[in-house]
């Protein structure tokens, strides 16, 4: 902003200069009389120039047209903003400069115009929507020159701290697949969890069962919450439960909302293949969506096997929960989510006291940077269930999972 102001200066000197040296030419080989009035009319001219901008100061506004918007990744939106003039007279160049956000790329981010008298012009910010999570959109800046350029005034009825609409971008949901290691963990951890022992029921064998046992030998596709860890070891074989104990199963998902950006390792993140960015704030900010995807691409892999899921995320004024019961009701969280953003707040790290109620219940947490005071509080045993935790920082580990 500080060399455009230094560019409109000089251009405007420049055409000071040249319109005077025109009036000179006309008093000196066209008409005296006339030119030297119209030499002294053009040295008084930016005085009058400049009288007539600080007016015009308090007679522009600046509004915007746009409220809040919930969009999609890939998705456009134009902001609309209004200049009007209240005034009797054509304004001086007032110019405007849209606000750059991490989240969202913004086509054009300067617009200059001159509103007619009483009258008001429209500009449209078009930003495209890049990483997921809430974004302040709109006006970074609005000054005016005087009519030659020499001088920038702010616009005193447009604050641009209040020129703002919030954009809450979508996350997606990440692809996790059932062979990733963490879903592996979790699943057997959840078998280990459940404090059930095996139903026996009568002697017939059912369904190829073993006598006594409500099992069958593993099938390939079989989903492993189901397979019988206990029974499987005694008979050296992976085993398949039938009975409907563990339908109850349930896996409680953990969206970590800490993260201290001035406290990460950079050169962790720079150096990160999943999180690719142009800046540090780039980087955390897709450090940040990669939690969140991961977080509910593990909740739709989970609920794809019939597992019971509890989605744990903290809105800055508490934990929220979110059960899910099919993969309807992520349609609902993802919408949730897209104003969902990490915080240096020391809010409690995890909800001990919600993931304690939810008896033989594994849970998995996903985190946008693997710390000392969350390897702490998963150590803490501040409650009774097994955590594993995910990270989005690959250098931690070889595959970025802990």
């Amino acid at each position: 902003m500080n060399n455009m102001k230094i560019k409109n200066v000089i251009e405007g000197l420049i055409g000071y200069a040249m319109s005077i040296a025109l009036a000179v030419i006309f008093a000196l080989y066209l008409s005296g009389r006339v030119g030297w009035f119209l030499v002294a009319a053009f040295i008084a001219a930016p005085l009058l120039s400049i009288l007539l901008a600080l007016v015009f100061r308090n007679k522009i506004y600046v509004r915007l047209d746009t409220e809040s918007v919930t969009l999609t990744k890939g998705d456009h939106v134009c902001v609309d903003a209004v200049i009007g003039n209240t005034f009797w007279l054509p304004t001086p160049p007032v110019f405007i400069d849209g606000q750059s956000v991490t989240g969202a790329e913004l086509a054009e981010n300067r617009f200059s115009c001159s509103v007619m008298p009483l009258s008001e012009e429209s500009i449209s910010l078009d930003y495209r929507a890049k990483v997921c999570g809430p974004y302040d959109a709109g006006i970074a800046d609005a000054v005016m020159t005087d009519y030659f350029g020499l001088i920038s005034f702010k616009l005193k009825n447009a604050d641009p701290e209040k020129q703002k609409v919030r954009l809450n971008v979508i996350p997606d949901i990440a692809e996790v697949p059932f062979t990733s290691r963490i879903f592996r963990q979790a699943s057997e951890l959840t078998a280990l969890a459940d404090d059930s022992e095996d139903t026996v029921s009568s002697a017939n064998t059912r369904y190829g069962g073993f006598p006594g046992y409500d099992n069958r030998e593993y099938v390939p596709g079989d989903p492993l919450k189901r397979i019988n860890w206990k029974q499987s070891a005694k008979r050296g074989m992976l085993l398949v439960r039938l009975d409907d104990e563990t339908a109850a199963s349930s896996i409680s998902i953990v969206l970590d909302h800490y993260l201290d950006r001035n406290a990460v390792k950079r050169p962790l993140f720079f150096s990160s293949q999943r999180i690719i960015g142009e800046s540090f704030e780039e980087l955390t900010e897709l450090a940040v969506q990669w939690s969140v995807e991961y977080a509910l691409g593990l909740a739709r892999s989970f609920l794809r096997e019939n597992f019971a899921v509890g989605f744990f995320y903290h809105d800055g004024e508490g934990w929220q929960h979110f059960p899910l019961s099919d993969e309807s009701d992520l349609v609902g969280l993802q919408t949730s989510l897209a104003s969902y953003t990490c915080t240096e707040k020391p809010f409690p790290r995890l909800p001990s006291d919600e993931l304690a109620e939810q008896k033989g219940s594994v849970s998995v947490v996903s985190t946008p940077y693997y710390d000392e005071s969350l390897q702490d509080a998963l150590g803490a045993g501040l409650f009774s269930t097994v955590v594993a935790a995910a990270v989005t920082v690959p250098e931690l580990t070889e595959e970025g999972d802990i």
